[in-house]
């Protein structure tokens, strides 16, 4: 059973996926390049049962970060930006399996309500 979090880590990841970005997955252990729809930062409550918060997507390839990853990045990129506009978006690395790969975080604001209160 769902709960109101991964309800809208769903909604995300398939809204993403019927847009044509690439390989989305809710897995961290997503096969490489994959576009991972990540866990949320709560950054505030929103009355009795509600949230304000902060979904990662995080666009990621193999590394080295040569061209052929950043034009991969930079396509899917677009079609995350496309599906979801008014999300920020910034290159950085990150840690898969002790290696620094390279990686898009584009953050996108949600407000969620829990169907249980």
């Amino acid at each position: 059973m769902s709960n109101a979090f991964e309800f809208e880590r769903e909604a995300i990841a398939g809204k993403l996926s019927a847009n044509g970005v690439a390989n989305v997955t809710l897995d961290p252990r997503g096969q490489l390049p994959c576009v991972l729809v990540a866990l949320p930062r709560v950054i505030g409550a929103q009355g009795i049962g509600g949230w304000e918060c902060e979904f990662p997507i995080q666009i990621i390839t193999p590394p080295p970060g040569d061209l052929d990853a950043a034009q991969w990045l930079l396509t899917q990129l677009e079609a995350v930006l496309t599906t979801f506009p008014v999300a920020l978006a910034e290159p950085t690395t990150i840690v898969r399996n002790d290696t620094d790969v390279p990686c898009y975080v584009v953050t996108l604001a949600r407000s969620l309500i829990s169907p249980n209160c």
